[in-house]
């Protein structure tokens, strides 16, 4: 504005000199100085001066025409100075001007290019969030700063319609909920009691998780303690090798400790279900993330020269194993890309998601699964009913499935993210356009698929058996189904190994197939996944009421591995 204001004064002032020379054409008297300077006044003398300076003198009388000379000539010089000033002044507005208009154009072309990638099936299939760093070596995880794909999509108008269809889907189960309360208990609940029920003991799950972080610690200070000494060691000397081997037992001792101890406070505490699962999965991510840090430092540690020229470090800053383990992320970084300040605004609104998918599990529970299956073992079921159970319980397993998603993939990871000015917030693909179970796998959960890929198969691949990609397949999906029945088996108290079937036995074979036809995959992978949560979740919530309804008075230890579903009443 100001320069505006600048511009137009020095366009008043062009105009006003081509009519000078006009204006003082006209002027018939003389032009006469108020005062005479101190120069004047030493070399004539007063009289003089005066006449001089009233044009009065008859010999040193100053022709008019040629004052006006002078003076023209002046502002002439001046005009000119003024005109120069303008037109760099000018030109440098207009030159500004235009790169704006450039800048908006490429903005436009940028987001209309980014907003067709979004829209595009294959889109995050074509980013590289991996690349070789090392030749005859797989590609490496590699970080940047980008959004979740779901913040980008949710800006799309579209978009935004599915998510009100969500929101509306749980107004109705809300009224739904309601109503039967009020018909059938007297009182509306809104499903809050299965809720307050399966989180009584909170304050019992936070004390076992303060135990379990600070006991992540012993792997930063034991690691910290070997590579120290370590430089104090002859090289290459039998002590620096035995020093070696036993940091590495002793970190293979911690392993079976860490679970133990604490999946053994899950039972004798008596947590709930939802409270054990929520401190097992907690056990397996620390877990991962210690065995992550010890695997990224201990090469660094090995190669590490005392009299180096290059100033390397021996062992990552403690404030850095410190963010490690908060960071919405299972593969160690000394340094992550991050945001420049933290959006709180954006964090309520993401735990307040969080809040919503929780009730909306809760209101699928209470309203379509704790009433078929809470009798479950007082009567004799045939496998007719049960078959027709297991069908039909497929669209509240799909609920389930992407309220869970969406409340811990996405808004629960993305709060962390913001908090900690986590930059990379590619926690998962468009896993949802998958034709294949082989993609769905690599797409569905990037963060534990990273973790997988680069400490698993990474490894087997390159060092364990070399070149052999099917060996390094089998153990992924070997460990990953594991730990999913291990979290299970725990937290229901029983061994009903229907995950470990689905994973490392349908799961694995699926994933060899490739259908060709997109409306054919893409729809027979959300209909396998439609049965196949209806056969988990019926046949967890068939053991479970079954172990309630028909209890045994002293419980073997091989009573855990018998299915009472398959000996009670049925």
């Amino acid at each position: 504005m100001q320069d505006w204001e600048r511009f137009c004064k020095h366009a008043v002032a062009i105009a006003l000199f081509l009519n000078f020379e006009h204006i003082l054409s006209k002027i018939d008297q003389p032009m006469v100085w108020n005062k005479p300077s101190d120069v004047q006044l030493k070399k004539y003398p007063k009289v003089v001066l005066f006449k001089v300076l009233s044009g009065t003198s008859k010999t040193d009388k100053i022709n008019d025409e040629h004052r006006k000379q002078i003076v023209l000539q002046r502002v002439k010089e001046k005009m000119e100075r003024i005109k120069k000033e303008t037109t760099a002044q000018v030109n440098e507005n207009l030159q500004k001007m235009i790169k704006e208009i450039i800048s908006d154009v490429q903005e436009n072309k940028l987001l209309s290019e980014q907003t067709n990638k979004l829209l595009n099936n294959n889109y995050y299939d074509e980013i590289q969030d991996k690349i070789k760093t090392r030749k005859g070596h797989l590609p490496d995880k590699h970080f940047m700063e980008r959004n979740s794909l779901l913040t980008d999509l949710l800006e799309i108008k579209h978009i935004q319609t599915i998510y009100h269809i969500f929101l509306a889907i749980l107004f109705g189960l809300v009224v739904n909920t309601g109503v039967y309360d009020l018909l059938h208990k007297g009182q509306i609940r809104l499903g809050l009691d299965l809720i307050f029920r399966s989180f009584s003991n909170i304050q019992t799950v936070l004390f076992v998780w303060i135990c379990m972080f600070l006991s992540t610690f012993l792997i930063y200070i034991g690691f910290h303690f070997w590579a120290n000494t370590r430089t104090h060691l002859t090289p290459k000397s039998i002590k620096l090798k035995a020093w070696d081997r036993i940091f590495l037992c002793s970190f293979i001792v911690y392993i079976p400790w860490f679970i133990y101890n604490f999946t053994s406070s899950v039972l004798v505490y008596k947590l709930s279900v939802a409270e054990s699962i929520a401190v097992l999965c907690e056990l397996t991510r620390f877990l991962m993330k210690s065995y992550a840090f010890v695997r990224s430092n201990a090469p660094r540690v090995l190669a590490y020269k005392l009299n180096n020229e290059d100033e390397e470090i021996l062992c990552p800053e403690f404030t850095k194993y410190l963010y490690f383990l908060f960071a919405p992320t299972l593969i160690y970084k000394d340094n992550y890309p991050r945001t420049k300040h933290v959006r709180w605004n954006y964090v309520a609104f993401c735990f307040v998601e969080v809040l919503g998918c929780v009730l909306y599990i809760s209101f699928v529970f209470e309203r379509f699964l704790v009433p078929v299956f809470e009798n479950f073992g007082k009567k004799p079921y045939q496998w007719q009913d049960i078959t027709m159970l297991i069908l039909g319980n497929g669209m509240a397993g799909i609920l389930v499935l992407l309220c869970t998603f969406y409340a811990i993939l996405h808004s629960w990871m993305n709060g962390n993210a913001e908090m900690l000015r986590f930059g990379d917030r590619m926690f998962y693909k468009d896993w949802w356009t998958s034709t294949s179970y082989g993609r769905y796998y690599r797409t569905w959960n990037v963060v534990v698929h990273d973790w997988l890929y680069t400490y698993i198969y990474k490894d087997i691949y390159e060092n364990v058996c070399p070149k052999n990609k099917l060996v390094a397949k089998f153990m992924v999906f070997f460990v990953s189904a594991v730990f999913h029945e291990y979290i299970l088996g725990f937290a229901f108290r029983f061994c009903f190994p229907i995950l470990f079937i689905l994973f490392f036995g349908f799961g694995l074979a699926v994933s060899f197939v490739k259908m060709q036809h997109s409306l054919l995959g893409n729809s027979g992978m959300w209909y396998g996944l439609a049965v196949g949560m209806g056969i988990g979740i019926s046949t967890y919530c068939m053991e479970f009421y079954a172990r309630i309804n028909c209890p045994i008075e002293n419980e073997r230890i091989i009573d855990y591995f018998i299915p009472r579903s398959y000996t009670c009443n049925i």
